[in-house]
């Protein structure tokens, strides 16, 4: 009878085991993407004050999603030479499928420009 409880026991054991690993590797796993979409939002706010960054920091609007930043490029000194849409990425981090077909749409210049008035 006490060899079938310490068989029951060390599966229990083993199960409890198996679980604890399982979930300690998820654990580990959901903090290094945290901590990666972490870095990678403070890059994309600090990204405009990098010495090599081609923008100045003024021209430069934050919009966070799905696109970093819009850059009126020449706005501060009063004349806009162009508009850019520019995401920051970090490490091998991918354009989203927004992020894809917002690009296609610029890039195919299906950006217009729209006047709402207020009566």
């Amino acid at each position: 009878m006490w060899k079938i409880i310490v068989v029951v026991l060390l599966v229990i054991a083993l199960y409890f085991w198996y679980r604890y690993r399982t979930l300690k590797k998820d654990f580990e796993e959901k903090v290094r993407r945290s901590s990666l979409v972490l870095s990678g939002k403070y890059m994309e706010k600090s990204v405009p004050f990098l010495e090599t960054f081609p923008y100045d920091a003024h021209d430069m609007r934050w919009l966070g999603d799905p696109i970093d930043f819009v850059i009126f490029d020449g706005s501060s000194k009063g004349d806009v030479d162009q508009i850019v849409f520019c995401e920051v990425k970090t490490g091998k981090s991918t354009l989203s499928n927004v992020q894809r077909r917002i690009k296609e749409l610029i890039e195919n210049k299906k950006v217009k420009w729209e006047e709402f008035r207020v009566k």
